[in-house]
């Protein structure tokens, strides 16, 4: 990590916080985000950390997302209810959709919101753990921009198109969040800032051949061939066909079209376990699965079996002792933005 540095979370939630406040964000939403971006880099997943904060920068800047949106909701029935994010941050459409689908499930036993024009969102996995810590099971779909190619196809058709299930235990959420891509474009976003090369498997060039080179990738696998791409497609119906939002190559492109609005459609679905069985004994019977498949005996080349967040929440742990790695072109990055806002940078 040569000029890099490690950077507790604490400074690095404070310095995002200043660059928002230099844009005019209010200072709930910037906290918001802040807390989501922070939260990815403690997990290990740097792809959705504070590596996209200069592009919600430029695109404040630019107004195609709107710093002080009027967020809105609507219950539409007992269970059921749609919010308006008005083009502002994704990450303050969907805590507060989340928040909705709880109180909608606290009410009804379950709660559906459909999300509509709002904007990346981070990492999926941050919502889902809000969610599961008060005790509720939770699924999160988001659709994004063109670029996995479905099974069969020459060209991308739908996005990434990440969906995340969540639930409770007493210990570390067992959290599924996934692309429905091999792997998720972040990591290509990832390896541009830092010019490193890629697995030339990752995707397709514009030649519809194999490339290391990421600013050569138009297009993503998706995993498990056809199932990938299914999944892809029920995200899409989910996210943008139930929402009102535009679909798979009629999404504005995070990083092309950069004066445009995303328009981006997300779903939240939230079930209140305690009405179907008693919380405790929900987690006492999931503890006991868990135990279970960690005393599995290992395949070669493993040294255990984990569940679905585990890793995760053990890097959380790791990295909020010891503070989070920036790479030397991410923290370049991270200190221009100081010196043109005039803020300290994160140390």
């Amino acid at each position: 990590m040569k000029d890099g540095v490690i950077v507790p979370a604490t400074e690095l939630k404070r310095f995002v916080k200043d660059v928002f406040a230099q844009v005019n964000v209010p200072d709930e939403h910037a906290a918001i985000v802040a807390d989501c971006l922070v939260a990815a880099n403690l997990s290990g997943v740097d792809s959705h950390g504070v590596v996209r904060l200069a592009h919600y920068i430029r695109r404040l800047e630019n107004d195609s997302i709107k710093s002080r949106p009027d967020v809105s909701f609507e219950q539409t029935a007992p269970a059921i209810g749609i919010l308006d994010g008005d083009d502002g941050l994704g990450h303050v459409a969907m805590y507060h959709a989340c928040n909705h689908a709880m109180t909608l499930a606290e009410e009804s036993g379950a709660g559906a919101v459909s999300v509509k024009n709002s904007s990346h969102a981070g990492m999926i996995g941050y919502f889902i753990k809000h969610i599961v810590s008060k005790g509720y099971l939770a699924v999160i779909t988001v659709a994004t921009d063109p670029f996995l190619i479905p099974f069969g196809a020459k060209k991308p058709f739908f996005g990434t198109n990440p969906i995340a299930f969540g639930f409770p235990t007493d210990g570390m959420p067992v959290i599924l969040d996934m692309a429905t891509t091999s792997i998720p474009y972040g990591k290509v976003a990832l390896a541009i800032t830092e010019e490193k090369t890629i697995p030339s498997d990752w995707g397709f060039d514009d030649q519809g051949g194999p490339t290391a080179d990421p600013n050569r990738i138009v297009g993503l696998h998706p995993f498990a061939g056809p199932k990938g791409s299914g999944l892809a497609m029920i995200v899409d119906i989910f996210s943008s066909i139930l929402s009102g939002m535009p679909w798979g190559p009629h999404i504005n492109k995070m990083y092309h079209d950069m004066n445009q609005p995303r328009k981006l459609g997300h779903f939240v679905w939230v079930l209140d376990i305690k009405k179907m069985m008693p919380i405790e004994l929900f987690k006492q019977r999931l503890g006991d699965m868990l135990g279970e498949v960690g005393r599995l005996e290992p395949a070669e080349g493993f040294d255990r079996v984990c569940y679905p967040g585990q890793i995760e929440g053990e890097k959380r742990r790791e990295r909020a002792k010891d503070g989070i790695p920036i790479d030397p072109g991410l923290y370049r990055e991270l200190q221009g933005l100081a010196e043109t806002f005039r803020i300290p940078p994160p140390v």
